[in-house]
């Protein structure tokens, strides 16, 4: 596969509290299956142009998302960038479960002409999830790099709903490694 220059490639939530064994998902998820996606990222930001992607980060505030639920928070270990990219990567950062709760993404896109959006990374059934919804509920093609978006291993059967139920929408799911220019 090809990238035309209007899909684009959107890493959503590498973060050390998604992804490391000493974040705070882990301390309730088993996260094997997030680390092999992560490895695989990282494969495909190595191979591709800096120009084909874009990292999405959360800057989420203290108990957001409920008492005690304190993930990526700016000045913590859990808040950094987990994956591999170069320093002139395009990162872009999101107060809520989609990506489409950043002003600056929904710039980018459109200064960018950008019509599919090819989403991976972390959770599956939040982040991903709200993403592809907001983006379909936009207009954008939305496909989901299905062996490159994680949650914990014990809710496994979550990431399988979403692909079902964004499938249903109108998204694409796409198998395996591609080529990524």
């Amino acid at each position: 596969m090809q990238l035309t220059a209007q899909e684009l490639i959107v890493i959503i939530d590498p973060q050390k509290d998604f992804t490391d064994l000493e974040g705070a998902y882990a301390k309730n998820h088993s996260i094997t299956q997030i680390q092999e996606v992560k490895a695989r990222i990282n494969i495909l930001t190595k191979r591709l142009d800096k120009n084909r992607f874009v990292i999405i980060y959360s800057n989420y505030q203290k108990d957001q998302f409920g008492d005690g639920i304190l993930m990526c928070l700016k000045s913590t270990k859990g808040h950094d960038i987990d994956i591999a990219f170069d320093d002139a990567a395009r990162l872009i950062s999101k107060i809520q479960h989609s990506s489409f709760s950043s002003e600056e993404f929904k710039t980018y896109l459109k200064d960018n002409r950008i019509r599919t959006l090819i989403l991976c990374g972390f959770l599956a059934e939040y982040c991903i999830r709200q993403t592809a919804i907001d983006a379909l509920e936009n207009g954008y093609d939305v496909k989901l790099l299905k062996e490159f978006i994680g949650t914990g291993d014990d809710v496994q059967h979550r990431k399988q709903a979403m692909l079902y139920d964004l499938e249903n929408k109108g998204a694409t799911t796409i198998n395996g490694i591609f080529d990524c220019e």
